[in-house]
């Protein structure tokens, strides 16, 4: 099955699931960016509902939605549900009502309802970006997120990059960190929500000389490149977030 099938069918399973619940479903992401990468990138959606999520649903999302049940193309699917109100009203930490991660080689994790500052950043990536998979679109239900809100989220998520430098599932090659901290700069100088790939080119073109980044661009670029995992040293990735969260203040 491919990325597209697997959305098509993904829309359908939520919408057996949850009826009318189900409000609006979206594609985030590198894949609604255009950056999206066969067999590198994971899978990111965001739904929108009425009313929380009884524990029947949320069990049978997770049994519909587990790989072993509906494999999923991407290296992942990473899916997270707001009510309605969460991403019109908009809070310092918005509340969630189910987060859930699946994948061939990954933990099946799902989360219970709370709250957490990144559902800023998939928020604001989805009013300006999301691809419609069900539903109206994304700008009928998402509120625009104040940038100083979004710039505390960026942090939150850099000193989280800051605890898994090299870490072996997470970044094994430290691109992750660095072309996430690209992003984030590219955000507060100028309003721009990017890609990975696309944080680091801007970057580069502010900073021609700046070897980290042109690194972190050749790992994610040349997935079979003989030496990637000696491209980029803990200590220049420890320093280049170091960079960035000092820039944030």
């Amino acid at each position: 099955m491919n990325k597209d099938e697997y959305l098509h069918q993904l829309s359908l399973k939520f919408q057996e699931t949850l009826g009318n619940n189900l409000i609006g479903l979206y594609l985030i992401g590198s894949a609604c960016l255009g950056a999206y990468q066969e067999g590198k990138s994971d899978l990111d959606v965001v739904g929108v509902l009425l009313n929380p999520l009884t524990d029947t649903q949320k069990e049978g999302l997770a049994e519909k939605l587990d790989h072993q049940h509906f494999p999923c193309p991407a290296k992942g699917l990473d899916l997270v549900l707001l009510k309605k109100e969460a991403v019109a009203d908009i809070t310092n930490e918005p509340p969630y009502e189910f987060w859930f991660a699946t994948g061939a080689s990954w933990k099946q994790e799902e989360w219970e309802a709370g709250q957490a500052k990144e559902m800023l950043i998939f928020i604001e990536l989805c009013r300006r970006h999301g691809v419609t998979l069900f539903g109206k679109t994304p700008n009928q239900y998402f509120a625009p997120v104040e940038k100083h809100l979004l710039a505390d989220a960026f942090l939150e998520m850099l000193r989280w990059h800051q605890t898994k430098i090299l870490d072996a599932f997470h970044d094994p090659e430290g691109q992750n960190s660095v072309l996430n901290a690209c992003r984030v700069l590219a955000f507060l100088r100028e309003g721009r929500l990017l890609s990975k790939s696309a944080g680091g080119e801007w970057l580069l073109s502010q900073e021609p000389g700046n070897e980290t980044v042109r690194n972190a661009l050749s790992i994610r670029s040349c997935r079979d490149h003989p030496d990637r995992r000696a491209l980029i040293s803990e200590e220049e990735v420890a320093l280049f977030l170091l960079k960035v969260i000092t820039a944030i203040g």
